[in-house]
Order: C-alpha cells, then structure tokens, then sequence
C-alpha cells in the first residue's frame, strides 16, 4: 500500500496518509444510479430542435445555424440549452423535458434491441 508523505498545517511533524486505489475498493469505484446527473445531456442538437419547435429538420439546421452566427460561434461549437432558450424564448424545463425524453427513448430502443437479439439465440 502506497504511503504519501504529507506536511501537516498545525504540526511541524510530517504525517503519513493513506491512499487507497480503486482497485482495492471495487465497490466504492461506481456511482449508483441515485447519484449520477438527472440531465445527461446539456447541448442541444439538430434533432432536438426539430422535436422542440415542430419544424423540419432542414429548418432545425438553419435555427442552429443563425444561432451559432448571432452567438459568434464556429460550426463546430456546441450550443447549451441555456443558449438555445435566450434565443428561442422556450423555456428551459420544456426544453429538458424533451431531452430527458429522448434520452429515455433511446435507452428503451436499446433495451428492446438486446432482449430481440436474445430471443434469437
């Protein structure tokens, strides 16, 4: 077990700490589910917009496009949501509800891929 030395604030003494590696804790080393972040997704693409405002995807690539113009961003940039509801004028709860939509959307798919795929075997 590897030992760090480390210089203690109130004492002149050095005192000798612990470091304990993932390794030796495996249990301590993933976050439950309780815990992680609610809003996986904090930028906002091409096809959340179409499913925000209702419009095509065409239309939903000029919005993102004028908005990266107006915000002096480069076509490679992300928007955050927070910038897509200053310029929309949508509500941010509205607008991560239908991210967190499709998040779970996308999980279903993948869960409904994997037990077709196991009652093919």
């Amino acid at each position: 077990m590897p030992f760090v030395l480390k210089l203690s604030v109130t004492a002149p003494v050095a005192v000798l700490k612990t470091r304990l590696r993932s390794k030796e804790l495996p249990c301590f080393c993933t976050i439950p589910n309780a815990t992680k972040p609610f809003f996986k997704q904090w930028f906002i693409h091409a096809i959340d917009v179409t499913r925000i405002m209702t419009i095509s995807y065409a239309e939903a690539r000029q919005v993102m496009t004028n908005l990266r113009s107006f915000l002096g961003k480069a076509k490679s940039e992300s928007i955050t949501v927070e910038e897509f509801c200053a310029f929309t004028g949508v509500g941010k709860s509205y607008v991560r509800m239908h991210l967190v939509s499709r998040v779970m959307e996308g999980e279903l798919q993948a869960i409904s891929r994997n037990t077709a795929s196991s009652h093919k075997l």
